[in-house]
């Protein structure tokens, strides 16, 4: 009898769960610009088409700022991590929190990948640093 009862229970809970659940179709994304011209975010406009409504889902990017205090990207907060976007709303990089760290160092923000465009590349290969250029900066004699 209290078997059959909480069997009866879970079942009545499983069909309720299955009837709340909502199923958004993306119908389209705007991007989102501030006075500089500045890619901050984007809208994103989602349909319920079994209820028949629509909604808006803005996302508002991080500022990223240099020693100087200028902008050169924004970050958007993702379940593992963060995406990086220059201001130009180009995806050049990725934080991945990585857990196993967090033990040794608590305020450890995670691994930072960041992609440069060739331009920055050639710009970088100029000022080229050399294995004798950090020995030196160690001061490690050979």
């Amino acid at each position: 009898m209290r078997f059959t009862k909480i069997i009866g229970v879970l079942a009545v809970c499983l069909a309720a769960s299955g009837c709340s659940l909502l199923e958004y179709q993306p119908l389209g994304k705007e991007t989102l610009k501030n006075a500089q011209g500045h890619v901050i975010g984007y809208r994103e406009r989602l349909c319920d088409c079994r209820a028949g409504e629509e909604l808006d889902r803005v996302v508002l990017f991080t500022p990223r700022l240099t020693e100087a205090g200028n902008v050169f990207g924004y970050e958007e907060k993702i379940k593992n991590g963060v995406v990086l976007w220059d201001t130009r709303g180009k995806r050049i990089g990725s934080r991945y929190v990585d857990l196993r760290s967090r033990s040794t160092n608590a305020r450890n923000s995670g691994l930072t990948i960041v992609f440069r465009s060739s331009a920055d590349a050639e710009r970088l290969a100029v000022a080229q640093v050399t294995i004798e250029d950090i020995k030196q900066h160690l001061r490690i004699t050979n």
